[in-house]
């Protein structure tokens, strides 16, 4: 246990050495700001007061939300690639930590950090904006309870090692794996989609191969934004997408785990 506290130490101090790691704490408070003035700003002077308001307003938080754990998923991802291209990987491995002990702290050090960050991006976002996201004589954020951003924020952020992993897996370098992140910047767009008329249905399911669906959906039917017959329970969406990305972090990491042994 000592050797991994040492390591949580080592992680804290470059925290505020390297400038990707000192992203980590800098981009929530970012996002809450734009979130909280930047947006209302903009709705306040173009949009309007009926229901296309309220999907709009939806659709921006469903974004924020899962803004958090991508951008925590790329940072872990190019810190994997950092070590694969200098070759701490392999040098890990004549250490009492081994290789596999090393990626699942550095994997649950992340998750931490995205729990944390998408808690505090929602909360934040609810009470430093007022009364701005506030449509047909409703504050659809107040319905963002501290209970409900908590239990989304732990299974959201499950997703962090699931892309990191593959990141650093398919990536030959920190350019291609930029590349690659830019690309994958659909995953926090289709899960958005679940906010229109047309996808409310069992058409939803389609949106349900992106892994942050599951617990976006789940924030959604447990506040009440989006109801409908064919929605799930809000717990069975959490735990559907809690299991969906367990699955595929095991899967990424073996393919991880293949390329670093090749």
């Amino acid at each position: 246990m000592r050797k991994y506290m040492n390591l949580l130490g080592f992680e804290f101090k470059n925290l505020v050495r390297d400038k990707m790691t000192l992203l980590l704490l800098v981009y929530p408070l970012l996002v809450i700001l734009i979130g909280a003035f930047a947006i209302p700003t903009l709705l306040d002077r173009y949009g309007d007061d009926g229901p296309g308001a309220r999907i709009a307003v939806i659709i921006i938080m469903i974004i924020f939300a899962s803004l958090v754990p991508f951008v925590t998923s790329a940072m872990l991802g190019f810190s994997l690639l950092d070590n694969r291209d200098e070759g701490t990987l392999d040098t890990i491995r004549v250490t009492p930590i081994s290789l596999r002990g090393y990626i699942v702290f550095k994997s649950i050090y992340a998750y931490f950090l995205s729990v944390n960050a998408s808690f505090w991006v929602l909360i934040g976002t609810r009470f430093l904006s007022g009364d701005a996201y506030r449509v047909a004589g409703e504050n659809v954020v107040d319905r963002f309870t501290v209970g409900a951003v908590l239990i989304y924020a732990l299974v959201a952020s499950l997703f962090v090692p699931v892309f990191a992993l593959f990141l650093s897996a398919v990536a030959k370098n920190k350019i291609e794996g930029f590349a690659y992140m830019k690309g994958a910047g659909i995953i926090i767009i289709i899960p958005a989609l679940s906010a229109l008329d047309a996808l409310q249905d069992a058409r939803q399911y389609f949106l349900s191969v992106m892994p942050l669906f599951w617990p976006v959906k789940g924030l959604m039917v447990q506040t009440e934004l989006l109801v409908h017959d064919h929605n799930l329970p809000a717990w069975l969406y959490m735990i559907i997408g809690a299991v969906y990305m367990f699955v595929l972090i095991m899967v990424t990491y073996r393919v991880f785990d293949r390329k670093v042994q090749g």
